[in-house]
């Protein structure tokens, strides 16, 4: 992401730190956190404790919710201001304040959108008591920059000096705070790349043959809930043809403003980490006391986000002294930097973990525009119009950017056209009519809602209902809660805002000028699924479908439900569940996908005795995508060179990395039919069938095998291929050896994969299987003894390069070395090497 000017800054700067080894070592420590002593703060009004672990973990404990928050702000600053300052950038749409024009098409986007806007209008909506909350985390975090050098702040700072950039961190707000979950929401909701594919396929290939790309959920796989319906206006628990014509009759303008929309939507993700063909998800699951060896529940909870450092997660406990009314907060676990409270954890009475629904939160809607105004079934509606400015480091002048949102959201196909130095958005095309058509884009998230409430209503909870009143409050980004609590209760909700539409199903870009393009509501929080004890005593939430059926579409892009299954048939298979076998979990390495392939593999008629060979491995191989494994390297390559050739030929450059799972569903299902047409190659002159491409993949893997690693099968390492490299989101991918390796951990081999419980996901684009997407956290929660439960992160604690808590968890997630998660007041003390009092100043 850096631009070409920056990186031979950073190249001459790294000749001159080599030169100076001392002096760079003293720059990269005159940033790091101080953790013991008494430090005054201007932020409380009363003492706080700040107690560490070997791994940097703090524990906070005050007599004031206040004064708890902004401890938990001051120390979020001390480890991690850099990474904070970053995102906000991020949400703001000024990224090339720092990095210059290379991000200019990025801050458009998210100009457009209006991130920050939204959290601005949102501040005024929530509780006094959130609103407390945020004033007070963010007095923590000025208190920790006030008097303090911005090359004290952190090294990144320190670099970025050296190169020129002459650059101040503007005081914290609660708006950044906020801000950040518009990000988080972008990651893990909606469904507009779906909807941009389905269009596009649509334009050159059979509605049937695009329908494979799309296969039906798996009727075997279990959804979350059972069992359960909407009635009474409550949830009890126990038309696309249309749709189709009119987007073939759209004018070619119309169709072209689709193109530019979807091409935008990729300019975000790889600032939120990478995802790559694993794609953002999750594991979690919980089973009720008759299932464990305790008694007792256990809960547990893997988020899959895009790998970076430091790691999306930071681990902290928030503790206040004498638990009440006054101070009801007892709770530890995993938060984002920049946000207060615990995201993901526990407190004394309660558990909770989070995984991506995947609702349909979002839709694209083609907007005819005449005479300036947005042609509707009810009549002309007005546009809204802004000007905003984009400062881009090296420029002198601001570049402006005119912002239009017409009645169902703001035109996102804009801002193409305006970057490609077109006079005005009207050149986003017209017909012979003269009207002009645009892409607007329609989500949740742009509406504003107290969200963040739900975070410290979560975070007090202390019963099922109290927690189900919390998850009401979350209402973007939406996400499965699991539950589990200390008197053997289980149970799960789904909440977030789900579009109530009017005679569709959000799955193509829609007509604005069409009745049957608006949105009449959101579901009800009453008609959401949820599930209490029920009568299995398992609930597993792994991105499968929640509930079927459901009156109402609900979700668009969830997993194939591989990885809930695979979860599901080991808790069966276990009767009685303790924490090491838990633990186990973690690491499944079964990969669905060889019970239709493998035997066809195995079976396939090969000339070549060079192929056999290494076809042979397949013969006695386990099916596991083991690090370890040389058949597990060769079936991945020979799964990736099926779905090249079958897919490759006839779908457009931009798509042919897409899908994840559902294009190994889609193989799949294809493999139960030899003559689709999907296994022709369009670009022969003869009809391949399904065990022609098998071949093929099989030759083709055997050469990538070679090239990749070596000509000795023996040697071959699924490993070798699939490792796992955390960069830094900024200088991590500068180009410059020395800046990188002060950044960036040496890769390591892993085992598991795409579609996999060990979810190592890979970049599908890319010519090697590089880890992008994976588990950013593990946890386990025992309801039997809270100081039982075990906790990892993906990097470590902070975010200072050089730290001894940088990275020292990336071997322990990597291996599956889960540490103790102490909670109590006695298990904290036991666990501490560090000890720092915040007092009054």
């Amino acid at each position: 992401m850096l631009p070409r000017w920056l990186v031979v800054a950073l190249g001459i700067i790294a000749l001159f730190a080599i030169a100076l080894t001392s002096l760079a070592t003293v720059t990269v420590r005159e940033a790091f956190p101080r953790t013991e002593g008494e430090v005054s703060s201007s932020a409380i009004s009363g003492r706080v404790d700040i107690v560490r672990d070997e791994l940097g973990i703090p524990q906070i404990y005050a007599d004031t919710p206040e004064d708890l928050f902004a401890a938990q702000g001051y120390v979020a600053a001390q480890e991690r201001f850099f990474e904070m300052d970053f995102r906000r950038h991020v949400t703001a749409g000024r990224l090339a304040e720092l990095f210059g024009p290379e991000q200019v098409e990025t801050d458009a986007f998210i100009r457009t959108m209006g991130w920050r806007r939204v959290a601005q209008a949102e501040l005024g909506m929530l509780s006094p008591t959130s609103q407390r909350y945020l004033e007070a985390y963010t007095a923590g975090v000025n208190d920790w920059m006030a008097g303090r050098a911005t090359e004290q702040m952190s090294v990144e700072y320190a670099i970025l000096g050296l190169t020129g950039l002459r650059y101040r961190p503007e005081p914290w707000t609660s708006v950044d705070s906020l801000a950040w979950l518009k990000a988080m929401a972008w990651s893990l909701d909606g469904n507009n790349e779906l909807e941009v594919e389905r269009a596009t396929l649509l334009k050159t290939l059979p509605a049937d043959q695009v329908d494979r790309l799309f296969p039906p959920q798996d009727p075997d796989i279990a959804p979350i809930v059972t069992d359960g319906a909407v009635s009474g206006g409550a949830f009890r628990p126990g038309d696309r043809a249309a749709n189709r014509r009119e987007l073939d009759g759209l004018p070619a303008p119309a169709q072209d403003a689709i193109g530019r929309a979807g091409r935008l939507g990729q300019a975000v993700p790889g600032l939120l980490g990478e995802t790559g063909d694993g794609g953002a998800g999750s594991n979690s699951w919980v089973v009720s006391g008759e299932h464990t060896a305790s008694g007792r529940p256990i809960l547990s909870n893997d988020p899959h986000l895009g790998t970076s450092i430091p790691s999306p997660f930071m681990q902290v406990g928030l503790h206040c002294r004498a638990v009440g009314p006054a101070c009801p907060y007892d709770v530890s676990g995993f938060a984002f930097a920049g946000v207060p409270g615990v995201i993901i954890g526990h407190n004394a009475r309660i558990a909770w973990g989070l995984t991506t629904p995947n609702l349909d939160t979002q839709d694209l809607v083609v907007e005819r525009i005449r005479n300036g105004r947005v042609v509707s079934a009810a009549g002309a509606e007005d546009l809204q119009v802004r000007t905003e400015e984009i400062r881009v480091r090296g420029e002198e002048r601001p570049r402006p950017l005119q912002v239009r949102v017409g009645p169902r959201g703001p035109l996102i196909s804009d801002v193409d056209a305006q970057l490609a130095a077109l006079p005005e958005p009207e050149s986003a095309g017209g017909d012979e009519s003269g009207d002009e058509y645009a892409v607007a884009l329609n989500w949740t998230a742009l509406r504003p809602t107290p969200s963040i409430d739900a975070v410290f209503a979560l975070n007090r909870a202390g019963n099922f209902d109290e927690f189900r009143d919390a998850a009401a409050m979350l209402r973007s980004p939406a996400q499965n809660l699991i539950y589990a609590d200390v008197d053997g209760n289980i149970g799960y909700q789904l909440p977030g805002d789900v579009p109530i539409r009017d005679g569709y199903d959000g799955s193509q870009p829609t007509l604005g000028w069409t009745r049957r393009t608006g949105w009449t509501g959101m579901v009800p929080f009453a008609e959401l699924p949820y599930a209490y004890n029920p009568p299995s005593g398992r609930i597993v939430a792994a991105n499968q479908s929640v509930v079927e059926p459901y009156p109402r579409p609900l979700q668009a892009g969830q997993s194939y439900g591989w990885r809930s299954q695979a979860i599901s048939d080991r808790l069966a298979g276990q009767p009685r569940i303790d924490l090491d076998f838990a633990q186990s979990l973690f690491t499944d390495e079964s990969f669905r996908l060889t019970e239709p392939l493998l035997p066809l593999l195995r079976d396939s008629y090969l000339a070549d005795p060079w192929v056999r060979e290494a076809r042979d491995l397949l013969r006695t191989w386990d099916g596991q995508m083991a690090a370890d494994s040389a058949g597990a390297a060769y079936f991945a390559l020979t799964v990736r060179a099926m779905i090249t050739l079958t897919f490759d030929d006839e779908l457009p450059p931009e798509l042919r990395a897409s899908g994840g799972d559902r294009r190994y569903a889609a193989l799949a299902e294809l493999l139960k039919h030899p003559d689709d047409p999907w296994w022709d190659d369009v670009n022969t002159p003869q009809r391949e069938r399904r065990d022609d491409i098998i071949a093929r993949a099989l030759l083709r893997a055997r050469k990538e095998g070679v090239v990749l690693m070596s000509n000795d099968i023996d040697t071959w390492r699924w490993g070798r291929l699939h490792t796992i490299g955390l960069r830094h989101q900024t200088l991590g991918s500068s180009g410059v050896a020395p800046v990188e390796r002060l950044f960036n951990p040496d890769p390591a081999p892993v085992g598991g994969g795409s579609a996999i419980v060990e979810a190592w996901g890979w970049d599908a684009t890319s010519d090697n299987f590089r880890v992008t997407a994976g588990p950013a956290m593990r946890m386990l929660v025992d309801l039997s003894d809270l100081d039982n439960s075990r906790w990892v992160n993906q990097s470590g604690t902070s975010g200072h390069a050089g730290h001894e808590n940088y990275d020292d968890q990336f071997e322990l997630m990597i291996t599956n070395r889960l540490q103790p998660f102490p909670f109590s007041v006695g298990a904290v003390d036991a666990a501490a090497t560090r000890r720092m009092w915040l007092i009054p100043r």
